[in-house]
């Protein structure tokens, strides 16, 4: 029925209830599904609705103990939280907590406040998503080479570019550069990527063993931190756009001069795809600082020498600081997008291009006119220089980006034509309206079910899902069940009367009407029956299931040549000064970060109108940077005093009471 599965779910069993999201959520600020224990339970992750608005997650906290603590100290402060660990960072010795339902992270670091054996703790912080080759859409790419060509109806100031075309003369890139991308994932099947994508030699493709001993199984390609998986592919790619991750990807190395599509800032380098976020129609769900944790080190312990950080947010972390700091130590230069709030970094600090630390590059946007664009954060001296990122008027930074994404089934029980068959024990399914809904729904029964009772509704024609990837499917639901003794199944199977398979459960009680979502990172589907079912035991009964607004849809992945498209932001701006850093380092590979980092910053073009916003007080000049490392005009380091961030014991209070991640780096096209 499902062709090269994976099947690793992630659930979160303290009640039995896959991730899921709430339908409140403001409009560009939408939960991550982080993930507490992975199984082997179905092809399918969802959204918990477990979210803060204060701009961390709920009920979860990251903890330190110092080096000499013994375990039964430790045991004895998880219990005085009633803390759950559900994994460790074993490079920085931290612990991922799960605190009991109703407790904050603030109410677990004053009861920990006192407790000795314990170094560091801090919330989970969220952080959300800037010679002429023969490529056939070259003349879009103005920010390579602009000459005041019209791109997406604008047209810009010949010369605003970062002297791409120059810069190719002398350096083209290098497979041995290995960049990063900690992003959505990265289409690496895309005619313009996959030479470019990178490859872990020390592991043997789909033998299911960790043969490097990195500990990740078959990460051949990168690895899946949202779905905890060996498949990076950015799924991301809705009915009205998106791609980040690959948008970015191909910035920095869409394959140059190879006769089609695009071309990045380097012809040929390393993409490392290192997944962090889904993204789904345009609203950026959240990383949290685990899951940045762990992607950044394993990045860095697995080869790569550029890490792109096309995001941020508000909270600094002391675990987070470390992670880049160690990056640092091991040679790894790190860019990152300063925030697309308009603000100055300098008063309102975007983590992590924020963190003061020599190997970090935080890059503002610039338009297509060398103006410092409009969304774009900048600070004298927070942010170091800038790059072509885009209009904020109408997005016109031209990239690559997965294919389209396709509506498979949807029914709002609106329809007179019904598509679909109920059947069970006691009361079928029928369709009312619902005033609660103010729309026609459907319910398992009239009334509160009955003990015992098992009743479902199935697409009477299977879906026609083969060869779909990234399934991503969501639904309203208002539900009171017994809490863990009564359950609604969401399944799958290849035959209307086949076994099926649970994708998602749910028990209790919701919070009012709730939006799910349930995702799929498998490879490719056959088509399939979707089934919901209630089933009950013979003890207390409530009201049961209503659903609405049933909605799947699906990547087709196949690659007809056409997956190109426009976005801006410092989300942009980044890659393409992560692909001038590895053009340096390709031209010069014997330099540390802090040279690749200094040789951009004084090579920049000097623009008046950058003076006083960002502190080289220009836009990066690809040909400039590549002469000077080939030249060997190079400083021996950094040429500022930069002090290091100091490491409070908790962090400031009004860091932690950010926003949430609303200041995302990428706008989202338009």
């Amino acid at each position: 029925m499902i062709r090269n599965k994976i099947f690793n779910a992630i659930l979160e069993n303290q009640t039995g209830q896959l991730k899921m999201i709430k339908k409140d959520i403001r409009p560009l600020v939408v939960l991550v599904f982080f993930m507490a224990v992975t199984v082997s339970a179905g092809a399918w992750a969802a959204d918990e609705k477990r979210h803060g608005d204060e701009g961390f997650a709920a009920c979860e906290l990251l903890v330190r103990f110092h080096e000499q603590v013994v375990s039964a100290d430790k045991i004895q402060a998880r219990e005085r939280v009633g803390a759950r660990v559900i994994r460790t960072v074993p490079a920085l010795n931290v612990e991922y907590w799960r605190l009991p339902a109703g407790m904050t992270p603030a109410d677990a670091m004053e009861m920990l406040s006192g407790v000795r054996a314990v170094d560091h703790a801090e919330p989970n912080y969220f952080y959300s998503p800037g010679q002429v080759p023969d490529d056939r859409d070259f003349g879009r790419l103005w920010y390579l080479e602009n000459t005041g060509q019209r791109v997406h109806d604008i047209a810009g100031t010949p010369g605003a570019d970062i002297s791409a075309t120059a810069a190719w003369e002398l350096e083209t890139g290098s497979p041995e550069v290995v960049i990063a991308v900690i992003d959505s994932g990265v289409a690496m099947d895309h005619p313009d990527l996959k030479n470019n994508i990178w490859s872990n030699r020390e592991e043997i493709p789909e033998n299911g063993i960790d043969d490097d001993e990195n500990g990740y199984v078959d990460d051949v390609q990168g690895w899946d931190f949202v779905n905890y998986d060996n498949n990076p592919s950015d799924y991301s790619k809705d009915l009205y756009g998106d791609g980040h991750g690959t948008h970015v990807a191909g910035i920095i190395a869409a394959e140059g001069n190879n006769g089609i599509g695009a071309a990045g800032v380097m012809w040929q380098a390393r993409i490392m795809p290192v997944q962090i976020f889904d993204l789904f129609e345009n609203s950026p769900f959240n990383a949290t600082t685990l899951v940045v944790l762990e992607a950044v080190l394993y990045a860095v312990e697995n080869g790569a020498d550029i890490l792109n950080c096309s995001f941020g947010g508000p909270s600094y972390s002391r675990f987070l600081y470390e992670a880049y700091e160690m990056a640092g130590a091991a040679g790894v230069l790190v860019v990152a997008a300063a925030g697309n709030d308009g603000l100055d970094n300098d008063r309102v600090p975007v983590y992590p291009a924020g963190y003061k630390l020599d190997n970090i590059i935080s890059v503002a946007a610039t338009n297509e006119n060398d103006d410092l664009a409009g969304y774009s954060n900048y600070g004298s001296m927070s942010v170091d220089l800038a790059a072509p990122g885009g209009s904020g008027v109408v997005s016109n930074i031209y990239s690559t980006t997965p294919p389209e994404r396709t509506v498979i089934f949807t029914d709002d029980f609106e329809s007179p034509e019904n598509p679909w068959i109920t059947d069970g024990k006691y009361d079928p399914w029928v369709t009312v309206y619902d005033k609660t809904f103010n729309s026609t729904v459907a319910v398992d029964s009239v009334g509160n079910y009955h003990n015992n009772a098992f009743s479902y509704i199935r697409t009477a024609k299977p879906v026609p899902a083969e060869g779909f990837r990234g399934l991503n499917l969501r639904f309203n639901v208002w539900y009171a069940l017994e809490q863990g003794y009564d359950f609604l199944d969401i399944g799958f199977a290849g035959s209307p009367d086949g076994n099926y398979e649970t994708i998602s459960t749910l028990t209790g009680f919701s919070q009012g009407i709730e939006h799910l979502v349930i995702w799929s990172n498998d490879a490719e589907f056959d088509d399939f029956y979707l089934r919901f079912a209630l089933r009950a035991d013979n003890n207390v009964f409530f009201d049961g299931v209503y659903l609405d607004d049933i909605f799947l849809s699906g990547i087709k992945w196949r690659f007809s040549g056409d997956e190109y498209g426009f976005k801006s932001g410092t989300s942009m701006a980044t890659p393409v000064v992560a692909g001038v850093a590895g053009l340096v380092w390709s031209a010069a590979p014997a330099l540390n970060y802090a040279q690749v980092r200094q040789v951009m910053i004084n090579t920049v073009d000097l623009l008046p109108r950058l003076a006083g916003k960002v502190a080289a007080g220009g836009r990066v000049n690809a040909r400039a940077a590549v002469l000077a490392a080939m030249e060997g005009t190079i400083p021996s380091g950094p040429s500022s005093d930069l002090a290091p961030d100091p490491l409070p014991d908790v962090a400031p209070e009004t860091e932690a009471s950010g926003s949430g991640g609303d200041s995302g780096c990428f706008i989202a096209s338009l």
